[in-house]
């Protein structure tokens, strides 16, 4: 499988929870940007939580999706592992460029 291919299809897959990712993601950036770094764990515990009910609901509600990744030559490890890896890259970067910006 190409690399192109294999990007199309996890894009494929982020998209399913994309929006609320980035609602969480820009909602921490205005936390830090109002309470400044000692705030640092509680967005990170507030990130890991809710990239957790997302998983949870994502591996429950369309679970039969899976499926058609899997025919495609992408696991369910990998599905997560880079999406939530391109996930809290994200919102490392923003969070950096916020506490520049503050």
């Amino acid at each position: 499988m190409t690399l192109l291919r294999k990007l199309s299809l996890l894009l494929t897959f982020y998209r399913n929870f994309w929006l609320a990712n980035t609602l969480i993601t820009l909602m921490c950036c205005f936390l830090l940007w109002e309470y400044g770094q000692s705030i640092y764990k509680v967005l990170f515990c507030l990130k890991a939580f809710t990239l957790f009910i997302i998983y949870q609901y994502i591996r429950s509600y369309k679970k039969n999706e899976f499926y058609y990744y899997q025919n495609l030559g992408l696991s369910k490890t990998i599905l997560w592992t880079y999406t939530f890896g391109f996930d809290i890259l994200a919102w490392y970067f923003l969070l950096s460029q916020t506490n520049k910006l503050r």
